[in-house]
């Protein structure tokens, strides 16, 4: 294995549908979350993320 690809996991068996999604939407709202951040709305984010119970 080279250093490059060191970081990288490989599953033996890949992740059922539903995890996939939940991922998926996590990472949806977290972005999401971040960018009400940086356009000083946090507390729009902290409801949001309690909203989804993400806190």
């Amino acid at each position: 294995m080279s250093p490059a690809n060191a970081h990288r996991v490989v599953l033996l068996t890949p992740l059922p549908y539903r995890t996939r999604l939940r991922l998926a939407a996590e990472l949806r709202i977290d972005r999401l979350g971040a960018w009400l951040c940086g356009h000083r709305c946090a507390p729009a984010a902290v409801w949001l993320w309690r909203a989804c119970r993400m806190w």
